[in-house]
């Protein structure tokens, strides 16, 4: 595992859960009790309206300082990572004992710019609009089996202020509708994050995920990306997808929290 390559990608993919959590804080009088907070020079985050370990997670020196981040785990968890197939069910961090999340367990992919496979398509592919965002939304939900009550908690964590010019949401239509959509985001540190994508479950199987991966790899390119990274489950139709645009495993993630004594 290449030990720098793997930090960058982490620190792209926590800028931009980072940056949902920001749009929560900025609704007016925070009514999801939306807060990002530090652990050092480590930025952290949490979200009091949702139970969702994507919103609710610390990060911090792990060699140096793993107390503090236990220290703040009562609610929250903390990613781990290691090479593929090394991730223990259980781990001792600071002499407490840490239990992995079921179903949180993920590749994380990259690639040098360059070095991706852009496949040509001819789906209308664009930039999300005021008119086209809330049904990226309502495909993001069903997609994601978002529950009514968390709904609007998740429509606010996409609406990104117009000054925000690192997060672009493309959305692709057929027949004049939104059909599938994605999320890209241009990491402060050259790294060019494909974050969420959804399709609508009767428009799947149509080339529709691989054709955004290949729209926002080209977008990075125009933005002087130098890395292209993103996550999958590892038996995912998304992996596969990846890896035909030329992504390979940099390393595993999985979501850890406190034990129950």
């Amino acid at each position: 595992m290449d030990i720098d390559r793997a930090l960058a990608i982490e620190a792209a993919e926590r800028e931009y859960l980072q940056s949902r959590v920001e749009n929560l804080l900025g609704v007016d009088g925070n009514p999801f009790g939306a807060r990002v907070f530090h652990n050092g020079s480590f930025p952290c985050f949490a979200v009091s309206a949702s139970p969702s370990p994507m919103f609710n997670r610390v990060y911090g020196d792990y060699q140096h300082d793993a107390a503090a981040i236990v220290g703040l785990l009562s609610q929250s968890v903390t990613p781990l990572i290691a090479a593929p197939a090394s991730l223990e069910q259980g781990v001792c961090l600071a002499g407490r004992q840490l239990e992995r999340l079921k179903g949180w367990t993920h590749l994380q992919l990259a690639c040098a710019v360059e070095h991706a496979v852009i496949d040509q398509h001819a789906f209308a592919i664009e930039e999300v609009s005021a008119e086209t965002l809330p049904a990226f939304l309502d495909i993001h939900a069903a997609g994601f089996h978002t529950k009514a009550e968390q709904r609007l908690l998740n429509r606010a964590s996409f609406s990104y202020p117009a000054s925000n010019q690192r997060a672009r949401i493309y959305v692709l239509k057929s027949a004049g509708e939104v059909v599938a959509g994605a999320v890209l985001y241009l990491a402060s540190n050259g790294v060019a994050y494909l974050g969420t994508a959804a399709t609508q479950k009767s428009a799947r199987g149509l080339g529709y995920h691989g054709a955004l991966i290949n729209h926002r790899i080209e977008q990075a390119k125009l933005h002087g990306s130098r890395l292209i990274a993103a996550t999958a489950l590892a038996n995912s139709q998304s992996r596969r997808n990846l890896q035909r645009a030329g992504l390979t495993v940099s390393h595993a993630q999985a979501l850890y929290r406190l034990a129950e004594d």
